[in-house]
């Protein structure tokens, strides 16, 4: 990255295309695990402790090789790291000799470090907006994604539907959620012990069923339906029958060619506002695609024994001349 051989990194997982890039004085979110690049045991180890690394970049939080690498990457890219000593712990070494000083090293090769960094949310400000998530009450968890929320709801007028998608995201990682695109199910049953109070957990329900139906939005506008889906399902377990929540999935089955299990969503979300024009005139649409694709598949097995049936009746011309 540097131009001397002192950071290199690999690629292992793309990120998002479009995604921010981190920038100094941004606050990133991380999972990392890190070895020496010589050795296969593990030093540290984010993920397995359950615990991401928060922190501002360029403000000398960690080494110079991540704040170097961090800005070449998206939310969502896994990268592999070598990194020189120089960039990291230099002479001094870390954690009690496990990462050797380089006067002990017959070459500072030797103390390379191996790092995988994931990069998890990228805020822009040093996270003005949404602050260190794991030292908020939950009082000030609610009133920070409440504020992310309604940042969303600007960004998502002003049509900027990536950008509110980050902010929804960044409400519902307060409240709790934010893992379900990464491992497609939500944290809610883990997150729920946390919040002691009931009319704090009643609060928290509604505004992340709020954040799940927006970021549904979002992400139907930016053409991403299985993503889309999935905070539609989300949205509906936290209430189920919300028309809102089957009317929007039904959108994102019928973006994926989904269209009977689509025109089943879409049926439900009818049956619960029937004075609703506009889930009326989609259901019409998909139950038109779905006729479509029907008639489609009927021409092609049609055609197939018709011609199959032509060469019967040929061969037994054929057959009936030769007699």
């Amino acid at each position: 990255l540097l131009g001397d051989g002192k950071l290199l990194k690999q690629v292992l997982q793309a990120g998002d295309s479009e995604g921010l890039r981190p920038e100094p004085g941004d606050r990133v979110q991380v999972h990392y695990s890190c070895r020496l690049a010589s050795a296969s045991e593990l030093l540290d180890d984010s993920r397995g402790r359950g615990c991401p690394s928060s922190f501002v970049l360029g403000q000398g939080e960690v080494i110079l090789g991540w704040e170097h690498a961090l800005p070449s990457m998206r939310r969502g890219e896994r990268a592999a790291l070598t990194v020189h000593p120089d960039l990291a712990f230099g002479e001094a070494g870390c954690a009690g000799g496990a990462v050797p000083s380089t006067r002990k090293c017959k070459a500072p090769e030797e103390a390379n470090l191996h790092f995988e960094l994931e990069l998890l949310e990228v805020q822009r400000g040093g996270g003005q907006h949404c602050g260190a998530w794991d030292q908020l009450s939950e009082e000030e968890r609610l009133l920070e994604a409440s504020r992310c929320k309604e940042e969303g709801n600007a960004q998502f007028k002003a049509g900027q539907a990536r950008e509110a998608a980050e902010a929804y995201r960044r409400a519902l990682q307060l409240l709790g959620q934010e893992d379900l695109e990464a491992t497609g199910t939500s944290s809610r049953d883990d997150a729920d012990s946390a919040w002691s109070d009931v009319l704090r957990q009643d609060s928290r329900q509604k505004l992340a069923l709020a954040c799940r139906l927006n970021l549904c939005q979002c992400l139907l506008k930016l053409e991403q339906h299985v993503l889309a889906s999935q905070q539609a399902s989300a949205a509906l377990k936290l209430e189920p029958g919300n028309a809102k929540a089957l009317y929007r999935r039904g959108l994102a089955l019928v973006g994926q060619g989904q269209y009977q299990q689509a025109k089943a969503d879409l049926l439900e979300a009818a049956r619960k506002e029937p004075r609703n024009a506009e889930i009326r005139a989609q259901l019409q649409e998909c139950q038109k695609r779905l006729q479509d694709a029907s008639d489609m598949q009927k021409q092609a097995y049609g055609g197939f024994f018709g011609q199959g049936g032509a060469h019967k009746e040929a061969g037994s011309r054929e057959a009936s001349l030769r007699l």
